[in-house]
């Protein structure tokens, strides 16, 4: 079902949603789901695995501009209504969605706090209210100094989580695929040549988080 590139593309993004999702957030068949940073290479994951575990409506927050593409990779432009997408940069719009849905979720997952701009969603408080009580699991894939040394030390709070993806991946690499073959789903891969300039510009692109999906580079033979 997938193409060479297209499983080189699980490896990171794809493995530490999975067992964020599935594993930390306890996602499963009717679960409810806030994915923060939607139209990123974990958050794109994120959203394509919570609807392939069950979840029966998953929101994501991306900028609006990002939209249409989450759509067109969530299935959500053509026959499914279980997406709904906020744009972060509309106050307006964040503030609706903190206010309606207080309690709901039972995952927040969150791939944007730490991730190089100063986002913090993890210490708002209007994001952790939605989580549903007692039982809604914040699962966040990076953080600042206080989170990391509360899960080295083991201090972590019993509804977050702090995720580092577990080394052996086999099994859950093929549930991965199994789980975006139900669905259809695949990675969006940005496909470069494995070569100096390739390279460079990937990397730029990743730093100035430019990126959709996931960047590949191929080698040839």
């Amino acid at each position: 079902y997938l193409t060479f590139e297209e499983g080189a593309a699980l490896g990171t993004a794809y493995l530490t949603s999975l067992q964020s999702l599935r594993d930390a957030g306890k996602v499963e068949k009717g679960s409810v789901v806030l994915v923060i940073g939607a139209s990123g290479g974990c958050g794109l994951a994120g959203m394509q695995l919570a609807l392939a575990l069950g979840a029966s409506r998953v929101v994501g927050i991306c900028s609006g501009k990002n939209f249409e593409f989450v759509k067109s990779q969530t299935g959500a432009s053509s026959s499914s209504t279980a997406v709904e997408l906020v744009d972060y940069t509309d106050e307006g719009a964040m503030k609706k969605i903190c206010e309606e849905n207080v309690g709901k979720f039972d995952c927040i997952y969150d791939t944007a706090t730490g991730s190089g701009r100063g986002e913090d969603y993890a210490s708002n408080s209007s994001i952790a209210n939605l989580l549903k009580q007692p039982t809604g699991q914040f699962v966040q894939i990076n953080g600042g100094p206080s989170t990391w040394a509360k899960k080295v030390l083991g201090f972590e709070d019993k509804n977050r989580s702090l995720v580092v993806t577990a080394k052996e991946g086999k099994r859950d690499l093929e549930t991965i695929a199994n789980l975006l073959e139900k669905e259809g789903f695949k990675p969006f891969l940005n496909v470069k040549k494995f070569d100096e300039n390739s390279i460079i510009e990937g990397f730029q692109q990743l730093k100035e988080r430019r990126t959709k999906g996931k960047i590949v580079f191929t080698i040839e033979e």
